[in-house]
């Protein structure tokens, strides 16, 4: 019945969609959880930063220019994740339009595996009541 092939075909869309769903799911939550690593690793390399500037006292000039090596990699490693927080905003945003997507399409093949449902049900129901009108003409044709 042809009906019941559409059903099969529209089902296993609709379990694709499902999947692609969970993944676009997954890969926004990722994207979350690296843009707000990313955030906390910046604020923490400047926090530090900052503390290391302020450290007051006489010092040798080695133990000066190892500070301030020690600060230009900080300053280094807090652009470096501030940079990759905004590539993170980036990919969330992205991930949130695929989920949008993938949740749209998986609403659309849920409706249209439910009308093949109903058009397998009617299809059901026309051959049944097909089969019980033919065999009613059979007996009143035989009853003569």
């Amino acid at each position: 019945m042809r009906e019941v092939r559409r059903l099969a075909l529209v089902q296993r869309q609709a379990l694709i969609a499902r999947i692609a769903r969970q993944q676009a799911l997954r890969g926004l939550a990722q994207a979350l959880e690296d843009e707000e690593r990313s955030r906390a690793l910046a604020e923490r390399s400047r926090a530090l930063l900052a503390a290391i500037a302020s450290q007051p006292g006489a010092t040798s000039g080695a133990a000066l220019a190892e500070r301030e090596a020690f600060a230009a990699s900080l300053a280094k490693l807090a652009r470096q994740a501030s940079a990759a927080a905004q590539d993170a905003a980036r990919q969330s945003e992205w991930q949130a339009e695929t989920l949008a997507k993938a949740e749209l399409r998986a609403e659309r093949m849920a409706e249209r595996a439910g009308q093949a449902r109903l058009a397998v049900a009617q299809a059901r129901e026309r051959r049944a009541d097909a089969a019980g009108a033919s065999g009613l003409a059979r007996k009143l044709h035989l009853s003569r």
